[in-house]
């Protein structure tokens, strides 16, 4: 009898211990997904933030290339600048539309996945001074002629000009190169990983360790 009882005994602190674990577990969950959630809004405002401040500078640009269109070296800066404008504008907008897809009822993994991609946004800007090294006086040029109505281009050497965009269209074949490299899936190449790390900082590269080992996983 006694055998029976405490064989009850232990049956009933096994299902209060098992209960316990589960709301415990639930509890853990709710307030990682509740901090989860509160930190997507956060970076799905700035991003609206970020959106609008690119579509100002896009139509600014658009408007500044339409006003010099006769001054062919001003309205070709102009639509330089204006090319690298779209792309991060349709960076911004592309991670509006990951963070509403973000599904908390979905699996983790998903989720995981999803926010590691918004968090690793920081390399799409580093790319892109990369790629565009090689025309950053298009940014001078324009920045000059917008603010201080100066035409840096009429005060430059016409052998210094030629002599600077043929070093520079021969660096664009390494820059694309390079911004290929640039990515999460080559993390296990030594001169990426510490090229990232230094131009992105920890949390991007946090971001994209976890993007790899997602990634991993899912194979």
């Amino acid at each position: 009898m006694e055998a029976l009882e405490l064989k009850k005994l232990m049956e009933a602190y096994d299902n209060k211990l098992d209960k316990t674990l589960r709301l415990n577990k639930s509890s853990v969950n709710e307030l990682h997904f509740d901090k989860s959630q509160k930190s997507t809004k956060k970076i799905l405002k700035y991003r609206i933030f970020e959106t609008v401040t690119f579509s100002l500078l896009v139509i600014f640009l658009g408007w500044y290339i339409a006003n010099n269109w006769e001054q062919t070296h001003l309205a070709i800066s102009g639509t330089i600048v204006h090319v690298f404008a779209l792309v991060a504008l349709v960076g911004s907008i592309g991670q509006i539309v990951l963070l509403q897809q973000i599904d908390f009822s979905k699996p983790v993994v998903e989720i995981r996945k999803k926010m590691e991609l918004v968090n690793s946004h920081g390399l799409l800007f580093v790319k892109l001074v990369f790629l565009s090294a090689p025309v950053w006086w298009s940014y001078a040029i324009v920045a000059i002629d917008a603010l201080l109505e100066v035409d840096l281009y009429l005060h430059l050497d016409p052998d210094f000009v030629i002599r600077y965009l043929v070093i520079n269209f021969l660096l664009i074949i390494p820059l694309v190169w390079l911004f290929n490299k640039l990515t999460y899936k080559n993390l296990h190449i030594k001169w990426v990983r510490k090229t990232i790390r230094l131009l992105t900082g920890t949390k991007t590269m946090k971001a994209l360790e976890s993007l790899n080992d997602i990634e991993e996983f899912e194979k």
